[in-house]
């Protein structure tokens, strides 16, 4: 599926991954991550961090030796024919049902805060055809939006900073206090919000550059969003007492700027949700695209943009599914070992199983 609109630059790679890691999760994580670390929490984002940067070492390496092959076309002609499918179905899935999960939550938050009497399906169908539009014209026309709508995060920076101005240092202390399992727990909710890094394992092909170059990349982006979300969590800490208030405010960042106004801007939170709605449409956009590629490489088609239409009403239908915050809970849970699963432990287990088979079987050579 290579098309020579596909081809994007290393400096856009960077600014692709930086919007598949961050997106909905951003107004969700700090609530997350304090309620089991506690005023430990930034530690917990470093951490995950910190390991999100080790799967992108794996990740790397094994796009290193395929440097033409995506991962739906390298699962094939490692594990043979049959079983290489079977695991692309099985990417697709995994990719429709997280986005759809994405969907649902983008729908809850709209339908709290600015849309209480629209019907749920309208809101998800409207970012749905969004989202179609920014995927069909290919990689090049979305990694161009991308960097084109990346300014946002710094208008969304800019608006928690302005707040911080009330905060209170000491409910960062102490430091440390909670254990090392704790913490390590509260990673793993972080750890999840930072998850987007692999798409590279589809793109990396159509970026023009050299491996080195790539890794470069990813780990810029991985480092910005690393420190993004922290000085999130951060803010959220210093802002709301850990032990109590935080604890009961699934969306504290809303929380902390709605409290300001200025004389051209009255609400400040809708101005930023009205920003962050285009975060939540680049990360739907990503889902759909690995989504559609998958399709596509299954049935051995060029071109991903004829199943656009039917992954977005699979999206639709399965988004309608949760109703309550219990749902998304129960979502979550099944979800869980998904990611671990197409994460971390395929990408590890394909990258060894690399380098047990020959150079001559496993490099491509053009």
């Amino acid at each position: 599926m290579k098309l020579t609109a596909n081809k994007i630059t290393n400096k856009q790679l960077v600014f692709m991954i930086i919007q598949a890691q961050i997106g909905v999760g951003i107004l969700s994580l700090p609530h997350d991550v304090a309620l089991i670390a506690k005023q430990d929490a930034w530690i917990s984002t470093i951490i995950a961090g910190v390991f999100s940067q080790a799967i992108i070492f794996v990740i790397w390496g094994l796009c290193r030796r395929f440097p033409d092959l995506s991962l739906y076309q390298i699962l094939p002609k490692l594990l043979g024919r049959v079983f290489g499918k079977i695991l692309i179905l099985s990417y697709s899935l995994y990719f429709m049902v997280t986005g759809s999960l994405v969907l649902a939550r983008y729908s809850d938050i709209i339908d709290k805060w600015i849309l209480p009497l629209t019907p749920n399906w309208i809101t998800m169908l409207l970012m749905l055809l969004t989202c179609i539009y920014i995927v069909s014209e290919g990689l090049t026309s979305i990694a161009r939006f991308y960097v084109l709508v990346s300014p946002i995060l710094i208008v969304l920076v800019a608006l928690i900073s302005y707040a911080m101005k009330d905060a209170n240092l000491l409910y960062l202390f102490p430091i440390g206090e909670h254990s090392i399992s704790t913490i390590l727990k509260g990673s793993k909710e972080a750890a999840f919000a930072m998850l987007g890094f692999e798409l590279f394992l589809f793109i990396h092909p159509f970026v023009q550059s050299s491996g080195k170059e790539k890794l470069v990349a990813i780990t810029t982006a991985n480092i910005f969003v690393t420190i993004f979300y922290t000085f999130m969590v951060i803010a959220s800490l210093i802002f709301f007492e850990p032990n109590v208030d935080i604890a009961l405010t699934p969306e504290p960042l809303l929380y902390m700027i709605k409290a300001y106004s200025f004389q051209v801007l009255e609400r400040t939170d809708l101005f930023f949700l009205s920003l962050w709605l285009v975060i939540v449409a680049t990360s739907i956009a990503n889902w759909l695209l690995l989504s559609s590629m998958g399709l596509a490489s299954l049935v051995r088609k060029k071109h991903y943009a004829r199943f656009l239409p039917f992954v977005a009403g699979i999206y639709l239908v399965l988004a309608l599914i949760p109703d309550q915050g219990k749902d998304f809970e129960r979502f979550n849970q099944v979800l869980g070992p998904s990611h671990y699963i197409f994460i971390v432990i395929i990408p590890v287990l394909l990258f060894i199983l690399s380098f047990i088979l020959t150079k001559k079987e496993v490099v491509n050579k053009v």
